[in-house]
């Protein structure tokens, strides 16, 4: 397993070495009734990715959030753990801090383009920049404050749309397999962890994960017409969706779901992809034939089993407007709407 160890309250190493927190708790059960021996390897955020690739370390965890950039690389689990964005400090400060090479990073060079970051390497020392005076703010997440707040400090956090998965290296599908399979599972058990190492418990169940995965799949929309457009591609490509619609109807219809509503399901999930296509562009960082597309139908494969999942559950009749919020960033509340109605009427 890979960890950081510097991400409270998902993975620390005390002074002794020994690695604590969230995943480690988890990591420890899996490791147990997988019959596996579990062994912590040290990664840096700035390099995570090409230690994963590297083969340095067989899954990593300890707080790692799911985003496009690495849902193309081995497999990304559903979701342990949903948090977000927060600030400490003066929002309006000239010198934000923020730890290198993370997911957070990103979102403070975005939030904060016009100031000066203070990339810092040891993400622990962020608290003292901030008490020190050396920055007036800092950027840290929901999980992770309560770990650095003081009190008097000012605190703003964004909704809580990032998702904790555990990232597991290609080439492993089988133990991706086993390791999704005991998440799915064993959700109280990871529920119960959640209400030890944070202070509450977050609902993992069925519904959740189809929203999740939705969200997933909406998110490499915008990635998709940066590289269609350096391609000089249409965003609309009739002869494909008909393809891609027709294997996942297919594949719906072989699952036991009803056929008409399934089709429009993965129709309406199409349309909707172009209209984010449409309104949102990502320079094109991932190629749209080796990388992005594959990403897309393994997450194809992944939603079909998840609308089972939700619908042999009893939750897709019970859905509501809420359930949806993972996919805000990129749809209006009329096409959630839209969307829910779709999956209502897949639980017929």
């Amino acid at each position: 397993m890979g960890t950081s160890g510097d991400y409270a309250p998902f993975s620390v190493r005390d002074a002794s070495g020994t690695v604590r927190g969230f995943d480690a708790e988890i990591a420890d059960e899996l490791a147990r009734d997988l019959g596996f021996e579990l062994d912590w390897v040290s990664f840096r955020w700035p390099t995570l990715q090409s230690q994963l690739q590297n083969g340095e370390f067989d899954v990593a965890m300890g707080g790692v959030t799911w985003q496009p950039a690495r849902g193309v690389l081995g497999y990304l689990t559903r979701a342990v753990a949903r948090g977000g964005p927060c600030v400490l400090g003066d929002e309006q400060a000239e010198r934000v801090a923020v730890n290198h090479g993370g997911v957070l990073e990103a979102w403070a060079r975005s939030h904060f383009a016009n100031r000066e970051l203070v990339i810092v390497e040891a993400n622990q020392t962020l608290p003292d920049l901030l008490a020190s005076g050396r920055a007036g703010a800092i950027v840290t997440d929901s999980f992770e404050r309560k770990a650095f707040e003081r009190p008097g400090w000012k605190v703003r956090c964004e909704p809580a749309l990032s998702r904790k998965v555990y990232w597991v290296a290609p080439g492993h599908a089988e133990l991706a397999g086993r390791v999704e399979a005991w998440l799915r599972t064993h959700t109280d058990r990871v529920e119960s962890a959640q209400q030890r190492w944070f202070g509450e418990r977050q609902a993992l169940d069925a519904i959740g994960n189809l929203a999740d995965l939705l969200a997933r799949r909406m998110a490499f929309m915008p990635f998709v017409a940066g590289a269609k457009a350096a391609l000089a591609l249409p965003i609309e490509d009739l002869p494909r969706e008909k393809i891609v619609l027709d294997s996942a109807a297919l594949s719906a219809q072989k699952a036991g779901l009803p056929e008409t509503a399934a089709r429009d399901f993965f129709a309406l999930q199409i349309e909707l992809s172009k209209a984010v296509q449409r309104r949102m562009s990502e320079a094109p960082l991932l190629d749209l034939a080796q990388q992005i597309r594959p990403a897309l139908n393994e997450l194809g494969d992944r939603i079909l089993l998840a609308v089972v999942e939700a619908r042999s559950a009893g939750q897709l009749a019970q859905s509501s407007l809420p359930d949806l919020e993972a996919l805000s960033p990129w749809l209006n509340d009329q096409e959630r709407r839209r969307l829910l109605e779709s999956l209502k009427a897949l639980a017929r």
